[in-house]
């Protein structure tokens, strides 16, 4: 019985887990969306842009940690903007 209740556990953690992350749409994500997030959410648009800005020759040469401080001083100059605008 408890073998079954802990595979029932499992079964419904895996498929649930897709559900809590969103996708981030590098090009459309705005700093309100990012400023009015949650810590993980925060951080799931730091790591979709860093990922999409490594050709960049200004960006790509950034660390996550850093490109997230760069982020949250881009955000906070220009609230309205788009996150990768705000960036540029």
């Amino acid at each position: 019985m408890v073998r079954i209740l802990a595979l029932s556990f499992v079964f419904v953690t895996l498929a649930l887990s897709p559900l809590r992350a969103a996708t981030v749409d590098p090009a459309t994500v705005t700093c309100k969306e990012y400023n009015s997030s949650s810590r993980q959410g925060m951080l799931d648009i730091i790591s979709a842009l860093y990922d999409a800005t490594r050709s960049d020759p200004k960006l790509g040469a950034l660390k996550e940690s850093k490109f997230g401080d760069t982020l949250d001083k881009a955000c906070t100059a220009k609230p309205e903007a788009k996150v990768i605008d705000a960036l540029r």
